[in-house]
């Protein structure tokens, strides 16, 4: 079995942690900062959503505004000036509740009725200073388990939230999530834009030479600084097959890749290595004609049913609801 030396998994991890700020995930920081500077100026709160498929890199913006504003442990209290919480999958009011008070440490999270943690969210924002909260995963509030879209005790509960915190709130989902618009007014009153985190496309000469602008970019980073040509010779096309398009996927293709390259000590990434990246990385089944690296590929979006990009069911019926 073939070790890799620490030094190289060093590497990797460097690799990794790097952002690559495109046009649309700076523009996203832009108005984050915005909303947050508004309110710290004494201003009425405004609320920022981001939206975006999976892969679109709205976890990363979170992160990557999140960053630079740690938590610190003041003299008599702890100050957190930036929380995100994540929404999970088939929340409930009281789930909701409990997990933005354990996200600010709260003892006992668990404990109260919906009114008194309700109380307790409110007061123990103001308590560690919060100045601006992030929801990620929004969408779970819509109620998409339960095969409905539109007001819910979830949402209903969200107003009632945004009501009593007076800060601005970012809101990250998938597309779908915009619907919670059209249930909650004063959201969309004190809502100061949406952000789009849109897959990158190669059906125009502009738009492929922004993805290409993108590889080269991950190119340089699996190489040590020096792109080896990566978009070059119709494989523009095979990365985007191989990502849709979407910056989470074509990094960990790139990054997976660069892993194989270290662990045979090669120079450079390699076609068979990109196909086995693509196998290993994002899809068991994306073997012979449906692998992007391999000479026989379909050439062609891989958003079939069961297939890596397929539309989930889900996001079929939010888009039949709209």
């Amino acid at each position: 079995m073939t070790f890799l030396a620490n030094e190289w998994y060093a590497d990797l991890g460097e690799v990794e942690q790097r952002r690559l700020l495109f046009p649309a995930f700076e523009n996203t920081i832009r108005r984050i900062t915005r909303a947050h500077q508004m309110a710290r100026a004494g201003n009425g709160p405004r609320h920022v959503m981001v939206l975006g498929p999976s892969g679109a890199g709205k976890s990363s913006v979170l992160e990557e505004y999140l960053h630079h504003f740690p938590s610190s442990e003041e003299v008599e209290q702890r100050r957190i000036p930036v929380l995100r919480v994540e929404i999970k999958s088939s929340p409930t009011v009281r789930s909701v509740a409990e997990d933005i008070l354990k996200a600010m440490g709260v003892a006992m999270a668990y404990r109260g009725t919906v009114n008194e943690k309700t109380d307790r969210v409110v007061a123990s924002l103001a308590k560690f200073g919060v100045e601006l909260l992030m929801l990620d995963e929004v969408q779970h509030l819509l109620g998409a388990n339960k095969r409905s879209f539109g007001s819910n005790d979830e949402t209903e509960w969200l107003k009632t939230l945004l009501n009593l915190i007076n800060i601005p709130v970012v809101l990250s989902g998938l597309p779908y999530a915009q619907a919670l618009l059209s249930t909650n007014e004063q959201l969309r009153r004190r809502l100061d834009g949406v952000c789009y985190l849109s897959p990158f496309s190669i059906d125009d000469e502009e738009a492929a030479a922004d993805f290409a602008g993108v590889v080269n970019w991950f190119d340089g980073e699996i190489h040590g600084g020096k792109a080896i040509g990566l978009h070059e010779n119709g494989m523009l096309a095979r990365m985007f097959y191989a990502s849709d398009g979407l910056i989470g996927y074509l990094s960990k293709l790139l990054i997976g890749a660069m892993e194989i390259r270290l662990e045979h000590d090669h120079k450079r990434v390699e076609l068979w290595m990109l196909e086995q990246s693509f196998t290993q990385r994002l899809w068991a089944e994306g073997v012979g004609p449906l692998n992007p690296f391999h000479k026989k590929f379909v050439q062609r979006r891989l958003n079939r049913a069961g297939e890596l990009f397929a539309p989930t069911a889900f996001s079929a019926l939010a888009a039949a609801s709209s």
